[in-house]
């Protein structure tokens, strides 16, 4: 087994509300968190059998003030106007040259939109968005009072968003998160932490840009117009002439692959996968048990089938890439 003991998981985001202060959460570096057994928590989401995931990975950045929806619209991949209650999209903000800054899960309350993205992502997509919202009546702060949870969520005690290609989100005020938990526990429906979701997310072939990934990546690099991130009719936003010219000339020579390593638990986001002088690069990675990883990773279209991938800095794993649950196009 691993060396790592899990310990209680005690970590602060200044004044972001966290899972960890209503339930005993547990967290084992690099996999992130848990709440009884990360095992039989990998188990329950291949199993597709039904939970709930805390998700203290995730936070939340509001877009609010009466030019909140066309400001973003001018900023995002996705078609942020056309969304309806309890919907939500995924999209990404890009630099000038195209290339993803931030990814994240776009809905809407009220007159407000809510990103809902990675948590080492809040600070510095709350700055690039607030350079331009200066320009609008808009303004864009990260919401440190909710929480972010997924799953199997009942719309009467959290704000709750589905989307087809990840199902459920749901968004719980601190102030109710005690109350939630209670209620999930209840149903005894099972709680699962992070890396239980991630898993999930990998299997689901859907990237979320961490901080160390930002500006590496365009869109289609990550199969974001696969999973409907990208609206290529909804006109001009930041980046948007390269993502529409790689689009129409159908150069995409690079996408995201679900894989399994076995052999190692030495992986973390940003290793690379190599194979025939090419490599790719690992974007997310989940624990499934004692030395089996899934991961997302960029690798070339055409060495998707490849029985010779190996880990840059790992010799003797084994890797196979897993099928995607939609066509590469």
């Amino acid at each position: 087994m691993m060396a790592l003991h899990p310990h209680h998981h005690a970590v602060s985001r200044g004044s972001q509300s966290m899972w960890s202060e209503y339930t005993n959460v547990n967290q084992q570096v690099p996999w992130g968190t848990y709440i009884n057994d990360l095992e039989q928590e990998a188990s329950l989401v291949l199993n597709q059998e039904p939970y709930v995931a805390l998700l203290d990975c995730m936070a939340v950045i509001r877009v609010s003030g009466e030019e909140a929806g066309t400001f973003l619209q001018g900023q995002v991949t996705c078609d942020v106007v056309k969304l309806g209650d309890q919907e939500a999209v995924l999209g990404a903000h890009c630099n000038a040259k195209g290339r993803a800054q931030a990814t994240f899960i776009c809905a809407k309350q009220g007159d407000d939109y809510l990103l809902v993205l990675p948590a080492d992502q809040v600070e510095s997509t709350v700055q690039a968005l607030s350079k331009f919202a200066m320009f609008s009546k808009a303004e864009v702060t990260a919401d440190t009072s909710l929480l972010v949870c997924a799953g199997s969520i009942d719309s009467t005690v959290a704000s709750a968003f589905t989307l087809p290609e990840l199902g459920t989100l749901g968004l719980v005020p601190g102030s109710a998160a005690g109350e939630f938990v209670s209620a999930v526990q209840g149903k005894g429906l099972p709680l699962v932490g992070d890396n239980a979701w991630v898993l999930g997310q990998i299997t689901s072939g859907v990237v979320h840009i961490t901080a160390n990934q930002s500006e590496q990546w365009i869109p289609q690099e990550i199969n974001y117009d696969l999973v409907n991130g990208v609206n290529f009719t909804k006109g001009c936003y930041k980046g948007q002439e390269i993502v529409a010219r790689i689009h129409y000339r159908g150069q995409t020579k690079i996408r995201v692959f679900p894989m399994e390593i076995t052999g190692s638990e030495q992986v973390k986001i940003g290793d690379k996968i190599v194979c025939d002088g090419s490599n790719g690069t690992i974007l997310a990675v989940a624990k499934v048990s004692d030395r089996t990883l899934r991961v997302l990773s960029t690798l070339k279209t055409e060495l998707s089938e490849s029985e010779n991938l190996q880990l840059e800095q790992i010799d003797g794993c084994e890797i196979r890439v897993l099928p995607l649950p939609y066509a590469i196009t």
